[in-house]
Parts: C-alpha cells; sequence; structure tokens
C-alpha cells in the first residue's frame, strides 16, 4: 500500500469542488461526534454520499457514510468495535501486571478508553490504518496520555511522517515522539471490498423501491390522439416529459396507489422486484459482508435455515474474536508494545481471559460406566432343571 493513500478522503481540488456544487452552509450543531473531524470543510461534507452531490454516473471512492447505511455492515462494525471497546487493555512487565495502569486504562480527556479504543478499531475496519497522539514523559520512555486522532484530522507524507490538523484544516508536521501510527493487518473495507458494499447497497435501495412500488416497472403507452411531443420550451404544453413527471410524482404520493390515466393513455405492467433477489439476494449480500469481515455468518443474522445450538453458538463467539476481532486487538497492541511507545521490557496486551472461556461449563456428573467384564472368567453353565 503506498504511503499517499493515507491521505484524508479525497484529493483537496476534488472535495472543494464539491463543497462548491453542494452549496451548503456549514450547519451550526450543539452535539459533536467522537468521529467527526475537525476542519470546516469536513463538516460540511461530513454524513453526505459523494454521490448525491456529483451524481451517480461519477465514479467516486466508497464513503463510510454510505457503507454505514447497509445493515450488514453497520451490524459487523458494531460487533467488531463494541467487543474491542469492552476488552480490557492492561500494560505487563514481563508476565506481571503493572498496578499503575495509566494510559491504557484512561484517556485524560471526556472520551474514556473504551471509546478510544473502539474508534481505533472503527478507523483499522474501514480504513486499514489510524492515528494516536501521544504525551511523552520527561525521560521520552513512558507515555503520560494516548488519545485517537480523528479519521481526516491526520495524514502521513511519502516517507511516512505523521502529519496533524492545526485546526484550520492544514497539516502540519509533527514530533513523531508525539504521535503513533496504527497499520492494519489487512485493507481496510472500504478500499478492498467496495464492491462487496456497494452491491449490498443496492439491494437495500431495491428493497426500498419495491416496498413503495410493489408494482415498480410502468409503461404509458398512447393509443389515440395526436402523439405527445418528447419535450417542450413551453412549460403549459402537455408532453411525455411532463406526463411522466405528473405521473412519478402522484406514484410517490402518500395516496399513490390511485390514479387517474387521461383519455388517449393506457398503463401497462412489465413486471416486478424479483421476490428471490430481495430475500435470499440480500442475504446473501449479507453473507458476503460476514466473509469480507470476518465474522461467522450467523453473528450477522445471515445463518440460513440451520439451527443454531449452544455448542455452535459458543464456537462462534471464539471465532468472532480469533479470526474477526483479532484482527485489530492484534494490530494494536503490537504497537503498543513496541518500545517507541512502551519501556523495553514492558508489554501491552488485551486481556481475552473472560472472552475465550465458557461462561456457563457443564457441570452436570458424567454417566455411569458399566462395570467392567472379567472374560478371564469362564461362564458357568446353566444348572439342570430335574424332570
Amino acid at each position: 500500500m503506498k504511503l499517499r493513500a493515507l491521505l484524508p478522503g479525497i484529493r483537496d481540488e476534488d472535495l472543494r469542488a464539491a463543497a462548491v456544487t453542494a452549496v451548503v452552509a456549514p450547519p451550526v450543531l450543539d452535539l459533536g461526534s467522537p468521529w467527526a473531524p475537525t476542519h470546516q470543510l469536513a463538516r460540511v461534507l461530513d454524513g453526505l454520499v459523494l454521490e448525491e452531490i456529483l451524481g451517480p454516473d461519477v465514479h467516486v471512492p466508497l464513503a463510510r457514510a454510505e457503507a454505514m447505511r447497509v445493515p450488514a455492515v453497520k451490524r459487523a462494525r458494531n460487533i467488531i468495535c463494541g467487543t474491542v471497546a469492552q476488552v480490557p487493555l492492561r500494560r505487563y512487565r514481563g508476565d506481571q501486571l503493572l498496578a499503575q495502569q495509566g494510559w491504557a486504562a484512561s484517556t485524560g480527556t471526556v472520551l474514556s478508553a473504551a471509546h478510544r479504543h473502539a474508534m481505533t478499531a472503527d478507523d483499522l475496519l474501514f480504513y486499514g490504518w489510524s492515528c494516536w497522539s501521544r504525551e511523552p514523559a520527561a525521560d521520552g520512555r513512558e507515555s503520560l496520555t494516548m488519545n485517537r486522532i480523528p479519521w481526516g484530522s491526520w495524514s502521513a507524507d511519502e516517507v511516512g511522517r505523521v502529519l496533524v490538523d492545526r485546526g484550520d484544516g492544514r497539516h502540519v508536521l509533527v514530533d513523531q515522539r508525539t504521535v503513533v501510527l496504527f497499520p492494519g493487518l489487512a485493507e481496510g473495507i472500504l478500499l478492498d471490498s467496495s464492491g462487496t458494499i456497494r452491491h449490498a447497497a443496492d439491494l437495500q435501495r431495491a428493497a426500498h423501491t419495491a416496498a413503495r412500488h410493489p408494482h415498480a416497472y410502468f409503461a404509458l403507452r398512447q393509443i389515440d390522439g395526436t402523439p405527445l411531443k418528447a419535450s417542450s420550451e413551453d412549460p403549459t404544453e402537455i408532453t411525455v416529459e411532463s406526463t411522466l413527471s405528473t405521473w412519478r410524482t402522484a406514484r410517490r404520493s402518500r395516496d399513490g396507489g390511485v390514479g387517474f390515466i387521461p383519455r388517449g393513455l393506457v398503463a401497462e405492467e412489465y413486471g416486478a422486484f424479483s421476490e428471490h433477489l430481495l430475500t435470499e439476494g440480500r442475504n446473501a449480500a449479507a453473507v458476503d459482508v460476514a466473509r469480507i469481515t470476518n465474522l461467522p455468518a450467523d453473528l450477522l443474522d445471515a445463518a440460513g435455515q440451520g439451527s443454531l445450538t449452544y455448542t455452535n453458538a459458543r464456537d462462534n463467539d471464539r471465532r468472532a474474536i480469533q479470526q474477526g476481532v483479532g484482527l485489530y486487538l492484534t494490530a494494536m497492541q503490537a504497537v503498543l508494545s513496541q518500545d517507541a511507545v512502551t519501556p523495553a521490557g514492558q508489554s501491552t496486551r488485551f486481556d481475552l481471559a473472560d472472552w475465550l472461556e465458557d461462561p456457563t461449563p457443564d457441570t452436570a456428573a458424567p454417566p455411569a460406566r458399566p462395570a467392567p467384564v472379567d472374560v478371564s472368567r469362564e461362564t458357568p453353565a446353566p444348572a439342570e432343571v430335574p424332570a
């Protein structure tokens, strides 16, 4: 992966063009999201899918906002990030737990360590990279505080040095001892799985359209009268374009199930959405999302007809930790255990003991074994019965 890809979002000129096209004033909000970038332009575009601004025919990178509109992606994200947030981060010297956990248990800000870890996993899941700010101690070895830098508020140059937003959207080079860069163990899903997510989003939109218009494909055919023009400069003239526009508007209204067809026109139905596509297709898309996030399909409610027993449920929990969530836990603790972050001889690890242990062990007594049979003894012959 080229480090140039670490630059947040899209090129500056593309973002400026999108902002001018949108013609939207920056919103004034009393509440802020911990994911929200700090600069003004990002707030204008925050939550907007660029295709909504530039049109569907313009190919743009997949945005996190668009991916999070897919239910399976949202559920996978919540499972991964929610689990990372709940697993405690511990600091050790050798195998001994340190008495003072310091930055591992607290951020020193209004956001908790759980939020810091969840948002870091979010960055790694979607983008493949994350970055923290670090306040080193006087000796430079210990860390006093560690906090995540929001995605979009940092970038990296061609040689891998981290730049941080100075508050006005301009990224400047900082002391590299004050930042910690987290490379993921896999590419972010927005980069290498955008086709899978867009496919699921298309099925989601198709289901929404089918719910509003069960009879999806209609045509108005003129069978009498003077043929209508395709379009006209006169806004009062009835044309094919104006007739279709009026018909579409009426169908989208609350009483869209009832309409009026003028003389000379007939409405013809040419088919509806495939039930197979909207049910099995969406389930298959959810299974694909489970694959790209390394989660068992059962956890995304996309397991099919099989019954979920206690045994395979526990197995799914373990696989979710080891294969799915483990990608992000390992990436984070590996970086945090480096000598540049943690003093030599110390390590930082997530404590998974409570997660991998079966909370309800089988306490039932084992079945009684049959008494052993001594085959060396000869079986006595049956006694004779007198006549």
